[in-house]
């Protein structure tokens, strides 16, 4: 009996929350700034699906660029359940490219190709601002903070071809997101 109860209790409860909420599904891109790092400054751009939970929680997916490619899930909490929010993401992050350096000793260019796997946790905030009426466009500006892990096997400048080099980098990337809600 008491399982039924609670169960009750936590199908009202969900429907209760789920009845605030009219516009359940925000999609949208932001163009931003990439901040920091070996760059003063780069162009970043995100694609982000977000899926509403309650007034107050909602969980989502993302894909972005910014001299690196990311993907993974995201959580946001809306603490007054207005549009100021908190969002940590989890996700995996991809480096490739080449390196173009001098080699003094023989005096020869040498392209180095590197190629970085990461996995990164994601902070950040922002503002959801609806555009007009509640639901349809809307504005998201907001700050990230992605703390990567990366690892990569060859190193520039090493005898040893294979030797594993993890590392932790930080960036801060600016947003101004353009989106809809469904």
């Amino acid at each position: 009996m008491k399982k039924r109860t609670l169960f009750f209790v936590l199908v009202m409860c969900t429907t209760f929350l789920n009845a605030q909420t009219t516009y359940r599904h925000w999609i949208s891109a932001s163009p931003g700034l990439r901040l920091g790092g070996s760059t003063l400054a780069h162009i970043a751009g995100e694609l982000r699906y977000e899926y509403i939970i309650n007034p107050s929680f909602s969980v989502g997916a993302y894909t972005y660029y910014e001299l690196s490619f990311g993907t993974g899930i995201s959580g946001r909490w809306y603490p007054s359940s207005k549009s100021f929010f908190f969002e940590v993401g989890l996700g995996y992050n991809k480096l490739f490219g080449n390196s173009i350096y001098l080699e003094h000793d023989t005096e020869k260019w040498i392209d180095f190709k590197f190629d970085y796997n990461g996995i990164e946790i994601v902070p950040g905030i922002g503002w959801r601002i609806d555009v007009g009426n509640p639901g349809g466009l809307f504005i998201t500006p907001s700050i990230r903070y992605p703390i990567i892990y990366r690892w990569y096997k060859t190193l520039p400048f090493s005898d040893n071809p294979n030797t594993l080099d993890p590392g932790i980098h930080t960036t801060l990337i600016v947003y101004f997101g353009l989106g809809y809600a469904f």
